[in-house]
């Protein structure tokens, strides 16, 4: 083996031990239990509660845990997994691209979306606006307001907070989601199981050595970027790998 190999993987253990210990700082028990996750796969609620007993943890709540949100065939052997953020341009410039995706191989793929947060005033918001839906409407809920954050820039990078703010309030409300129980999902976020399911979702993507958005993992294979030919292709190529 080269130096310069040597090298490139003694970088990338170190980043992906200082992700690891970040995450421990910031994220407390969240990263201590994901490390017991297989970050590689559906992540379910009885997976998150196995995981935050292998951890030691004590008296879990499991009306705040929040699974995987996922479309598309569960037991496929063509796993997708998105990192992206509603906060990230490049990710809201893929977002009608990939509902294509979704709709032509739905019933072939098991496609999983988690937040990977880019640190914009928008982030934490309007991730905290999709998981609030999920907590009043479950899983379709969830759909539906991750489609409607994506449908236009008002929670994008460089927007202010408070018209990203407005635009989820609103969108609740064409969903008929209850107003007061949705605004009080979104106050109490650190505490009903949204903070954690943000945070734990970024943790996976450090272990799986995602640094940007958007990232589709599939079947392992990186592809970064807003590039639905790309993602298109190597899913076709995925699932002619496991015929």
């Amino acid at each position: 083996m080269n130096t310069r190999l040597w090298i490139f993987l003694a970088v990338l253990v170190v980043a992906t031990v200082g992700g690891l210990v970040w995450y421990k700082n910031q994220g407390g028990d969240t990263a201590a239990y994901t490390e017991h996750l297989d970050g590689t796969r559906l992540i379910t609620k009885q997976s998150i509660i196995d995981a935050m007993k292998e951890s030691g943890k004590q008296d879990i709540d499991e009306s705040t845990i929040i699974p995987d949100h996922f479309l598309g065939k569960k037991d496929s052997k063509v796993i997708v997994i998105e990192y992206e953020d509603f906060a990230c341009s490049a990710c809201n410039s893929l977002a009608p691209y990939a509902t294509k995706i979704h709709e032509e191989f739905q019933d072939r793929v098991l496609f999983i979306y988690r937040h990977f947060s880019i640190n914009q005033n928008t982030s934490t918001l309007s991730q905290s606006g999709a998981e609030a839906a999920f907590l009043l409407g479950g899983t379709d809920a969830f759909w539906q307001m991750h489609e409607l954050i994506f449908s236009d820039d008002r929670c994008v990078e460089g927007q202010e907070k408070s018209g990203c703010e407005e635009a989820i309030l609103g969108y609740a409300e064409l969903m008929k989601l209850d107003k007061d129980k949705f605004k009080t999902a979104l106050t109490d976020y650190m505490t009903n199981g949204i903070k954690d399911k943000i945070n734990r979702d970024k943790a996976l993507g450090v272990v799986a050595g995602v640094t940007a958005t958007p990232t589709w993992l599939i079947n392992g294979e990186e592809i970064r970027g807003a590039n639905y030919n790309k993602m298109r292709e190597a899913i076709e190529q995925a699932l002619k790998d496991t015929k």
